[in-house]
């Protein structure tokens, strides 16, 4: 089964919401319907004076043909951003397929929410 890696910004947890409990989040919803294979929580560009929280989740796709596991992976990636919104308010994101050292870039995108 193919392998593919999704990284989403958080701006900015919700009122309500404990920042530690933003990636079991993003897990269950992916969980819904894909097994992630792994999670974490990162800081990107820590030592500047704008560290900017990162999830990233790297789950399985079925293997059927290329094209379709690809654009089944850009909906999963779509359905986590938009219902993450819920938790956190998410900036930039990336969806990368592997596997190992050689994870493609496969979309990107902006969900910065104006709730």
């Amino acid at each position: 089964m193919p392998s593919y890696r999704v990284t989403v910004d958080i701006l900015d947890v919700r009122a309500g919401v404990r920042p530690q409990d933003v990636l079991p989040a993003a897990e269950g919803i992916l969980g819904r319907t894909h097994q992630v294979e792994d999670r974490l929580l990162d800081v990107a560009h820590a030592t500047s004076s704008r560290p900017q929280p990162q999830l990233h989740l790297r789950f399985l796709v079925p293997a059927t043909e290329k094209g379709t596991e690809d654009a089944e992976a850009k909906a999963v990636a779509g359905v986590l951003v938009d219902d993450l919104d819920e938790f956190a308010r998410c900036g930039r994101w990336e969806l990368r397929r592997g596997p190992g050292r050689r994870w493609r870039l496969m979309a990107t995108g902006v969900a910065i929410s104006e709730r």
